[in-house]
């Protein structure tokens, strides 16, 4: 017999007040209002029926009856670590969900129902629930009249709802523990994932684990947690449906040339596999556990100039932020920060978004949704709208909001106290309780935020206050659950913690000045910053030239040759360079005449931006794939290797052409003059935050 946790709760309390209890002290225990408790007894009453025993109420009182050996029985169920797991609504209905995926034959709804130790009409209403999940992924519930329920679909899609389900139910801390430990030490909770855990071959388990440890340190290394847990679960599941001659037979949306870096790692992983899986081990196979890997380390080129550096992307970021600030009423185009995280999650994210796992009952994702309603309604059409091809799912699209919320959350402050944050949900998640602990809670000096699997590493005794976002079983020290939105409530207990433990927190004292070398340093750093600048600044043109009986290689020809010498020595050749670059991905800016052609190479000497007007306009491919006219060039070349500074002052270039349509205008239309005052603007603001990041980099040093 199944029950959830207040529903144990309730009959714990029950039991030992042979008496009985009104629904008002039942409500004070659980910190339930009446109205929740009269829902819960409701429902009890007929799931107690099946074990003969009945729930009475007699002068507003509610007790147990029934036999003795059935009360007992009872008893050690609720209150011994051998009891069936506590299941809410929705983990019995992801329970099911594996169960229904991990069977390949029809299962009738009465042996569910006996299973699950509900009634057959529960079972039906779950299976309802259960659809909308299955049918986002492809996937199909048949119920077959007088037989069963049995789902149907492609492996692929089959594999993934159930990698995700059971890295949606399975606690981080628990997980690692039971693969180093190969056992779970801890009482069974309404927390415990030991059903879950169990639904996997322990010793697939145990070979999937130690295969992806073998490269963990050279290719997993900047996974989070829940990286990691989601990669064996995935390697595990694969391995068991290989095992049962389940292998894969179609995989759509697979880019080749992408993956093969990351089905050489593939491969290294099955091969630590013993022949039976070992051997029947597919190309398909290979790319399905490959599209996983690349789905979490895809990393975005941060150099404007580079080669695989996504410009069409970049445009798209810039378009989002614009939209999102618009609805919002909230600049966030002046976070460059923002703009950064939100190039690698997206990039990552549109990566693995034919290979995502669906994300349930995760309580974070549900509260951003709830504390930031507005924001994420915003977000979620704005992606709709700047991504019309791609389908986001929700968890997707709560990830994004995490970075706009921790660009709105953004303030800073100092503090003296330290805490250790445990956070399995990855650097977005962490990044908007760092942010808001540091906002809200002053006192915290130091936050040092781990992920689960480096907790044995750390001596947490080090630290003032240990905070935690996922339940921690068996942890020797005394922690606090906290949510990564830190809600008010959680501010509160903390501050009052932090009173009574410590009294009231001494400012802390100023940092001692730099030594003169230290200065020197920063003097020179500066020195070089403007040094870069000027140069860039005074190549900077807007010119004529006529382009009349030429085509695009000819037109770029024209332009690089007469940058020979000075800028760079190979004309001809890096006019062809930034002719295959256009090929490879578009540069056009959409709905107006410019396009950014640039490159890198050995044979470019400095850093050079300029404009070219051309006399006869030339169709090309803008980045929404769309045709354009090409009557203006903004022009950016680069040495094949930069300093910092060099990157940095070209990439605020490239930042600034759509970063609001006054710019846009200038670069449409501008005279040399207009344009030069432009960027002159853009890296003294550059140079000034450079400066700034090099100060507090010194002072936290």
């Amino acid at each position: 017999m199944y029950f959830s946790n207040r529903e144990a709760e309730i009959i714990f309390l029950l039991l030992r007040h042979e008496a009985g209890l009104t629904r008002e002290d039942l409500s004070k225990n659980l910190n339930v209002s009446r109205r929740t408790i009269y829902r819960e007894l409701s429902s009890l009453e007929s799931t107690l029926a099946r074990v003969q025993i009945q729930l009475i109420k007699q002068q507003n009182r509610y007790r147990l009856v029934g036999e003795p050996s059935a009360l007992k029985k009872l008893q050690q169920q609720i209150t011994t670590a051998e009891h069936p797991e506590y299941f809410d609504v929705h983990r019995r209905q992801s329970a099911e969900t594996c169960r229904l995926l991990l069977r390949d034959q029809v299962i009738t709804m009465k042996q569910l129902a006996t299973e699950f130790g509900v009634s057959v009409p529960t079972i039906s209403q779950d299976l309802t629930a259960i659809e909308t999940i299955l049918t986002d992924y492809r996937l199909q519930l048949l119920r077959k009249k007088a037989q069963g329920v049995q789902v149907t679909g492609k492996e692929s899609n089959l594999r993934r709802v159930l990698s995700g389900v059971l890295n949606s139910e399975i606690n981080e801390y628990e997980f690692f523990e039971y693969l180093e430990q190969h056992s779970l030490s801890v009482t069974e909770t309404e927390y415990s994932s030991r059903y879950f855990i169990n639904l996997l071959d322990p010793n697939l388990l145990a070979t999937s684990y130690q295969a992806i440890q073998k490269y963990q340190r050279q290719s997993f290394s900047q996974f989070s947690d829940s990286q990691l847990q989601q990669l064996v679960i995935v390697l595990t599941i694969s391995a068991m449906r290989i095992a049962a001659h389940q292998t894969l037979n179609e995989l759509k949306h697979v880019d080749k040339n992408e993956l093969f870096k990351y089905q050489q790692v593939a491969i290294d992983i099955f091969n630590q596999f013993p022949a039976p899986i070992r051997d029947h081990v597919n190309l398909l196979e290979l790319e399905f556990l490959a599209l996983q890997i690349q789905g979490m380390s895809f990393a975005l080129p941060k150099n404007v100039l580079l080669e695989n550096y996504d410009l069409a992307l970049s445009y798209q970021i810039r378009e989002l932020v614009q939209n999102v600030s618009t609805a919002f009423k909230w600049d966030f185009r002046q976070d460059d920060q923002l703009f950064t995280d939100l190039m690698a999650h997206l990039a990552a994210a549109l990566k693995r978004s034919h290979s995502q796992l669906p994300e349930l009952n995760n309580p974070v994702l549900q509260r951003i949704k709830t504390e930031y309603a507005q924001l994420y309604k915003i977000v979620a059409q704005a992606l709709a709208t700047v991504f019309p091809q791609v389908e986001f799912i929700d968890s997707e699209v709560a990830y994004v909001v995490i970075h706009f919320a921790s660009s709105y959350e953004k303030r800073v402050k100092r503090s003296s106290l330290s805490a250790l944050v445990v956070c399995a949900n990855g650097i977005g998640t962490a990044k908007i309780l760092e942010t808001r602990l540091r906002k809200n809670i002053p006192e915290l000096t130091k936050i040092h935020v781990s992920r689960v699997a480096d907790l044995n590493h750390l001596d947490p005794n080090q630290y003032d206050i240990v905070l935690s976002t996922i339940v921690l079983p068996g942890f020797p020290l005394n922690y606090k659950m906290i949510s990564p939105l830190l809600l008010g409530s959680e501010i509160k207990e903390i501050t009052e913690y932090l009173q009574t433990y410590y009294g009231k927190v001494e400012t802390k004292p100023a940092p001692p000045q730099p030594q003169l070398n230290e200065r020197a340093h920063d003097f020179k750093a500066a020195y070089e910053a403007m040094k870069t600048a000027n140069d860039i600044l005074e190549r900077i043109t807007v010119q004529s030239i006529d382009n009349q009986t030429q085509d695009l290689l000819g037109t770029l020809g024209q332009i690089t040759t007469s940058l020979t010498g000075v800028i760079l020595t190979e004309p001809q050749r890096i006019a062809e360079k930034l002719l295959a670059r256009m090929q490879q991905a578009p540069v056009g800016i959409p709905n107006s005449p410019l396009a950014l052609i640039h490159t890198t190479d050995s044979s470019i000497k400095r850093p050079f931006f300029s404009i070219y007007d051309l006399s006869t306009t030339l169709t090309i491919t803008a980045m929404d794939g769309q045709t354009i006219g090409l009557s203006r060039v903004l022009l950016m070349l680069g040495p094949e290797k930069m300093t910092f500074a060099e990157n940095s002052l070209m990439g605020k270039i490239s930042g600034s052409i759509i970063e609001s349509d006054l710019n846009l205008a200038i670069y449409k239309t501008g005279s040399q003059q207009i344009v030069y005052q432009l960027i002159s603007s853009l890296f003294l603001d550059e140079i000034k935050y450079l400066n700034q990041q090099s100060i507090e980099k010194g002072d936290l040093e």
